[in-house]
């Protein structure tokens, strides 16, 4: 499929083509109209040549490569770079001195600069912009894979090798650049020309940015960034229309027929509906009909789309769950990863992606289309279809089942938080009512901590309360880089990081340098048990094998020495504390805000328990280099 668009935006296929490749991959003969004119060329009175520089969105720019680049992003609205700069960027920033309405921000490891373009690109909705050195790609390259697998619009760009150059085995130089970005962008591109360096980043924008979404790869030699010529560049109004895809009348017929006939339905929620921000959409589906709402469990989400205290939330999705039971009707709004199958069970999802719906498991209706539009779309049928007493009767019947298990579920949470308050150590759940006294409710948290079993379920996400925000593929090093991006995107609102003691020493303490540098007032959390301690409970608990039986923890234990991230955080010009007394978090949270309201980030090492199988073993393979010495030197 990516390849089809691709092939159409560059103008390798006709419209024609393009509407048979989208029939024979399932689309409506309508929604694929909808597709092709979404992706069309410019509208024919904006390339009349009357029209350009006369302020009708096309533009006559004469300079450098890198000047054109530049001054095409601007056009496109791209308000942030960042990068980390190397010497065959100079054209690039040369452009950007005469270019005041882009902010550089300047990240010192380019697999932070990536994750910064991404936790930008998901709170804004916007492409995020990254520029790393050539050869400093493989480390991008590890952050580009959360916003592959989450559909991030991130458009990643290095300055090549000049043309002169290239192939040549210079000492920086390496083949196949470009083919090998494949496996986690929609496409690549490699600009041939000096002159189509504004018309390729055009259409990397288009790729990044056109649903579904997804990171994108720009390649252009440095030689063809310092030449001088003349391209026409594009307002981004011009290159860049959002697809609001309808879905079938028929197929939005049937499907609120069968949600309002179903005995016990049940609806599960995805990222697709953070995307297309549908969330208040999916909220009314649930309520009308009174259908409990499971989200997301394990890896493979990054948002929370449906508020948790909603009473109609029953928790994480577990396919054997004992509520609500035998589902006869499954509607999976959005998420990739809940499509299995469920015995006896009809299995309807709604995906803003033709190719990921149906992918995995079997579904008896696949809905493609804009998740807002198209939960609209059923909710006006199903109200055309039913009286508005026998809809709320439907709905009282059903929601007091889920209302019921909610009160059992909220009495055993308090139970809990309770017994945690007589702790003389901080455990994840009392670390979890501890934040979520802590933090004001339209704080955005930036989570790469997996917490999700212990510390998330005691924290209100969603509707009127905190903003979740964390990655699918779960890759380490990318929270504390990307709260700075959510920071600039949302100026206005509280945003707290939390990483584990591993993923902090993934991708720390580099990205907390550009949060000294640019005053972005972030709380960051390091929930540390010096331990890789979820990686140690899957391999004991769940393997089992001879490490087990042994009682020896070979991989990991991260203390010995014991990182002090506070003093670490206070090299780099952030302020830190450590907290080991459960009584002392709500000061130490009272700090970091003060020091956020004055304009200052601040990080807080929290140590907490380690649980499971062996977690009170500190016991590692032990080795001595030098003792293996035969003289000292």
């Amino acid at each position: 499929m990516k390849d089809l668009i691709r092939q159409y935006i560059d103008a390798g296929i006709s419209r024609r083509k393009l509407m048979r490749g989208l029939s024979a991959a399932g689309f409506t003969a309508a929604a694929a109209r909808t597709v092709a004119d979404a992706l069309g060329p410019v509208p024919a009175m904006a390339a009349e040549p009357g029209n350009v520089g006369t302020g009708q969105g096309i533009r006559e720019v004469t300079g450098t490569g890198g000047m054109l680049y530049m001054q095409q992003l601007k056009s496109a609205g791209v308000e942030y770079i960042f990068f980390n700069p190397s010497t065959g960027d100079a054209p690039f920033y040369d452009a950007a001195v005469d270019v005041p309405e882009i902010q550089l921000i300047k990240g010192i490891q380019e697999g932070a600069v990536v994750a910064m373009a991404d936790g930008y690109a998901r709170l804004s909705g916007k492409v995020g912009v990254a520029q790393i050195a050539n050869v400093g790609l493989p480390n991008g390259m590890t952050q580009l894979v959360n916003s592959w697998k989450d559909r991030v619009p991130v458009l990643l760009t290095v300055a090549a090798f000049g043309t002169e150059t290239a192939g040549r085995d210079y000492p920086q130089d390496y083949d196949h650049q470009e083919p090998m970005l494949s496996p986690i962008t929609k496409y690549f591109w490699l600009a041939e020309s000096a002159s189509g360096i504004a018309d390729v980043t055009r259409r990397a924008i288009k790729f990044a940015t056109t649903p579904p979404t997804g990171p994108v790869f720009l390649s252009i030699p440095d030689d063809l960034l310092r030449q001088q010529v003349s391209a026409q560049v594009w307002d981004k109004a011009l290159f860049s229309v959002p697809m609001r895809i309808r879905p079938d009348k028929d197929d939005v017929e049937t499907v609120a027929k069968l949600l309002i006939e179903a005995k016990n339905p049940l609806i599960t929620v995805g990222d697709g509906i953070t995307l297309s921000h549908a969330e208040m959409e999916v909220v009314r589906l649930a309520e009308l009909l009174g259908i409990p709402v499971a989200g997301q469990s394990g890896l493979g989400y990054w948002s929370k789309p449906f508020p948790t205290t909603n009473p109609l939330y029953v928790g994480p999705f577990v396919p054997q769950s004992r509520f609500p039971g035998a589902v006869d009707v499954h509607f999976n709004i959005g998420d990739q990863t809940a499509e299995r199958t469920m015995r006896g069970a009809r299995t309807i999802t709604m995906r803003v992606d033709p190719i990921g719906a149906a992918h995995t498991w079997p579904v008896d209706m696949a809905m493609v289309c804009d998740i807002r539009l198209g939960v609209a779309d059923i909710i006006a049928a199903v109200q055309a279809m039913a009286t508005a007493p026998r809809l709320k009767q439907i709905a009282d019947a059903r929601a007091a089942r889920a209302r019921e298990y909610n009160a059992g579920m909220a009495k055993m949470r308090d139970t809990i938080a309770k017994d945690l308050n007589n702790a003389g150590s901080i455990t994840m759940e009392r670390l979890g009512v501890e934040l979520e006294t802590a933090m004001e409710k339209d704080t955005i948290y930036v989570s790469d901590c997996d917490s999700g079993r212990t510390m998330d379920p005691f924290m209100a996400w969603g509707g009127a309360d905190k903003t979740y925000i964390s990655t699918g593929p779960s890759i380490l090093g990318w929270a504390q880089a990307a709260s700075t991006g959510a920071k600039l995107a949302r100026p206005n609102m509280p945003v707290v990081s939390a990483t584990g003691d591993g993923s902090a020493l993934f991708g720390g303490p580099q990205p907390l340098w550009s949060q000294a540098r640019y005053a972005a007032p972030i709380t960051n959390i390091v929930v540390n048990n010096r331990s890789y301690n979820n990686e140690r409970n899957r391999i004991w608990s769940i393997i089992a094998g001879e490490q087990f039986r042994a009682g020896k923890d070979m991989t990991c234990y991260n203390g010995s020495p014991d990182v002090d991230f506070a003093k670490s955080a206070q090299a780099f010009g952030v302020e830190g504390e450590t907290v080991s007394d459960p009584a002392k978090i709500q000061e130490s949270m009272k700090r970091a805000k003060r020091a956020n309201i004055e304009g200052r980030p601040y990080l807080l090492d929290i140590l907490v328990d380690r649980e499971g199988v062996g977690a009170m073993s500190e016991w590692h393979p032990p080795y001595s280099v030098a003792a293996q010495r035969t003289r000292k030197v």
